[in-house]
């Protein structure tokens, strides 16, 4: 799940401000920083979705009684 869209702007932001800090505060690419925040972010959300399912998925399969259901 991504966080809340005002927890992700205020993430993107910190992220492009890095970013811009990072290339010596260059002025004219705020769009860019601002992308390549935004794709960073999004990148490790999904990664993090990732591992989080198949944590889920294995801990309900080690719950299970071992019945693959009515038979």
């Amino acid at each position: 799940m991504e966080p809340s869209t005002n927890g992700t702007e205020n993430q993107v932001r910190q992220r492009a401000y890095e970013l811009w800090e990072q290339h010596g505060r260059s002025e004219g690419h705020k769009v860019e920083f601002w992308l390549q925040a935004e794709r960073e972010l999004k990148s490790e959300w999904s990664s993090s979705d990732i591992s989080k399912g198949v944590s889920a998925n294995a801990a309900s399969a080690r719950s299970g009684s071992g019945s693959d259901g009515p038979g």
